[in-house]
Order: C-alpha cells, then structure tokens, then sequence
C-alpha cells in the first residue's frame, strides 16, 4: 500500500450492496499508519470512490484539518488499452481544490479502485503539502 510523508496506507475494504429494489448500501474502511499510530475509519458513500474519500478523511481529520477545504473537482477513468476488455487496465486522474487552486494526480492500474484510491491519497498528500507551503510563505 502506499506510503506518504504525512501517512501510510495499511488497508482498505469496500463493500457494495444492493438488494432487490432497494438503493446500493456503499461502505468503505480505510486503515492508515499516522506517525505510530494506526487510525480505522469506516464511511458510506453514493459510490465506492465517494465512500473511499469519507473514509480517508476521516482518518486524516484530526492529523490534518488544512484537508476540511479540499474537494474532489473532476474525477476522469480511461481505459489503458482496451484489448483486455474489463480486465485492462485503467488510468485514473482526480483533480482537487482548496477554492483557491486546482491540482490533480493520477493511477495506473488493472483495479479501479485501487488507482482511485491511490489518487486518491495523491491528492490528499498534495492538499497537505500546499496548504503548509502557503502557511509558511506568509510573511510575518
């Protein structure tokens, strides 16, 4: 899993479930390693990814409130190359704000939740790393 300066990635879990008629019930559990702590934080989202989202922010809320402004923009799949149908791989880019800046990253992989969630993460650490970086350029 993946490992920042700020966190490390120890696991997630999504689950999707939709019965008979009723509206998919979407929970996601994110697990990181902050300095020596371990933080478990469950969520519910619309959707795998939005769960993903509430779940890491959760984990992040205490450690790193500068997150509170940041927000998925635009969130964009393409397929890698199409010659593996449902199995190729795919390129994940997510773009984010704070309200004052964009900035966006991106995953590879053959699993769309992992190169989400891993986008996912990128753009949380960027978050953090612009949010400290405009703290500290302020002149006194």
């Amino acid at each position: 899993m993946s490992a920042t300066p700020y966190f490390t990635v120890c696991g997630y879990k999504v689950t999707s479930e939709r019965m008979h008629e009723a509206d998919t019930q979407v929970q996601a559990i994110v697990e990181v390693r902050i300095g020596h702590n371990c933080v478990r934080r469950q969520a519910t989202g619309v959707g795998p990814v939005h769960a993903l989202d509430n779940a890491l922010r959760a984990c992040l809320a205490n450690d790193f409130p500068e997150l509170a402004d940041v927000r998925l923009s635009d969130y964009r799949v393409s397929v890698v190359d199409a010659g593996d149908g449902t199995g190729a791989e795919v390129r994940v880019l997510i773009e984010s704000t704070d309200g004052r800046a964009r900035w966006d990253a991106g995953c590879v992989s053959a699993n769309v939740l992992d190169a989400s969630f891993e986008a996912l993460c990128s753009t949380a650490v960027l978050g953090i790393m612009r949010a400290r970086a405009s703290v500290t350029s302020v002149p006194a």
